[in-house]
């Protein structure tokens, strides 16, 4: 029997029960460690008196051993059934929301010291995978005796170095968060939603990249009223159950790609068997003009809006004297513009040239970012419009544009390396305009930069195109 006849279609509200699991996955993954966290800047600092620079360092590390580890979590995603994936970025996100609440200068809590070996353990992990795709000569077992090393000596460092310093420890956390987004982020939810529909695609892809949006809308909103009610370590705490309600749905509903469940995709054509076997292989892309353009312009895209995140509710509270419970609902704000604007260009690249629509984006929040740069407090408001109009296209648009450009045969290890490129913009962006802050006393130099940078991407940008033929995947209309 061949595999065409073996398989047979979902159930039609399946393929949309994925993309709203996925949004949920996002909405925790990012909310948690990228955009709704930053609402606990302001009282961190007031009690542990740290630089913006150092604080923000979180940022760097986080997302450049997210970047460093995308290329080889791309191989897993191409592997592994990725409800495994959204199960551990749940346990992760869970356990630094636990250990940020118990933060303390002096000898770590038991809390901190599991993170650091489970961190120690996953990124050992990653390591065995790169170690075989770099150098698949030294072996298995070595392999793993070079990880086990390397996990033993940053334990080692953690434990003589780093343990008696909060600083620190939020440092091992955000180290664990880079697992988190490797594991429940945008790479794997956009593979797992793209498996599941070739009709719809956009809309679906921005159903589930909602998500995002939502983290950066509810936890602005809500976790100000938590801290002032019960202090911000309980309410890290709260934070930290809603990881725990997603693993469990993701155990019992999501059963993976509809290869892996048996089932076919939406629109996908019968002549076609497995949608993973169609597409570039990662070795045709990378000689493509589009795989770097999309990872510059990302690069340069990401650094711009990851800067804008981190920084606006620092620069309303601390710059114009704005109270967190008006700060946060303004972060809010911008991101239910981009939530909107996610939809409806996720919607609108299924009907009209996707490449048309990613550069009508990138001209949106170019505007959004320059009105910024005035630093004048009375744009402030429509500059976040703008740019959530703009970001919230362009970041369906980027996910949307690797996977229909190259197709999904090797497209973990295609978005791993796209991330990479997308995840080092976002760290140095985000350390960069804060050290920027503390030299100049004013974010004025930063924000003109996130313009200049937008502009660049934008003429990058006109450099992509698809790869694929994708009219052979999808069923007669």
């Amino acid at each position: 029997m061949n595999e065409n006849t073996t398989r047979r279609e979902a159930p039609r509200y399946y393929p949309w029960l994925v993309a709203v699991m996925g949004m949920l996955a996002l909405f925790l993954s990012n909310g948690m460690t990228a955009t709704g966290i930053t609402i606990f800047d302001p009282p961190l600092l007031d009690e542990f008196g740290w630089s913006r620079g150092d604080l923000k360092f979180t940022d760097t590390i986080k997302f450049t051993m997210t970047a460093l580890m995308a290329p080889f979590v791309g191989i897993l995603i191409d592997k592994l059934n990725p409800r495994y994936l959204l199960m551990a970025g749940c346990v992760y996100l869970t356990l630094g929301y636990v250990g940020y609440s118990m933060l303390i200068n002096g000898a770590p809590p038991m809390i901190i010291q599991v993170i650091a070996i489970v961190t120690a353990i996953g990124l050992g992990g990653i390591l065995v995978v790169a170690l075989g795709a770099l150098a698949p000569g030294l072996g298995r077992n070595i392999s793993i005796a070079i990880a086990v090393v390397f996990a033993a000596l940053g334990l080692y460092a953690f434990y003589t170095s780093w343990s008696g310093d909060a600083l620190k420890q939020i440092y091992v956390i955000h180290l664990m968060f880079s697992l988190a987004l490797s594991a429940a982020g945008s790479m794997s939810v956009i593979y797992l939603v793209s498996s599941w529909f070739v009709k719809h695609r956009g809309l679906a892809i921005g159903i589930a990249l909602v998500g995002t949006s939502m983290g950066s809308a509810i936890l602005p909103s809500l976790n100000p009223y938590l801290i002032e009610s019960y202090g911000w370590r309980q309410a890290f705490l709260y934070n930290s159950l809603m990881p725990v309600v997603l693993f469990v749905i993701v155990l019992l509903f999501l059963k993976g790609t509809p290869a892996q469940a048996g089932y076919t995709a939406v629109g996908q054509s019968e002549a076609v068997g497995d949608l993973k076997q169609h597409g570039l292989t990662f070795k045709e892309a990378i000689r493509t003009r589009t795989f770097w353009a999309i990872g510059i312009s990302g690069f340069l895209a990401y650094y711009a809006i990851f800067s804008f995140v981190q920084h606006f509710v620092l620069h309303l509270n601390k710059g114009f004297g704005m109270p967190l419970k008006e700060a946060g609902p303004l972060l809010g704000l911008f991101s239910v513009v981009a939530m909107v604007a996610k939809l409806a260009n996720g919607w609108l690249a299924d009907y009209i040239d996707r490449h048309k629509v990613f550069m009508g984006c990138l001209v949106i929040m170019l505007a959004g970012l320059i009105g910024l740069a005035t630093m004048k407090r009375e744009w402030v408001v429509i500059s976040a419009v703008v740019i959530g109009l703009g970001w919230g296209g362009l970041f369906t648009l980027y996910n949307m544009l690797a996977v229909n450009n190259f197709g999904l045969r090797e497209i973990g290890r295609i978005n791993g390396a796209i991330s990479l490129m997308e995840s080092v913009g976002v760290g140095l962006g985000s350390w960069v305009t804060g050290v920027l802050f503390d030299i100049y006393g004013s974010y004025q130099i930063a924000f003109i930069m996130l313009a200049c940078c937008l502009f660049v991407s934008l003429v990058v940008g006109t450099q992509i195109k698809s790869e694929v033929d994708e009219r052979s995947l999808a069923a007669p209309s």
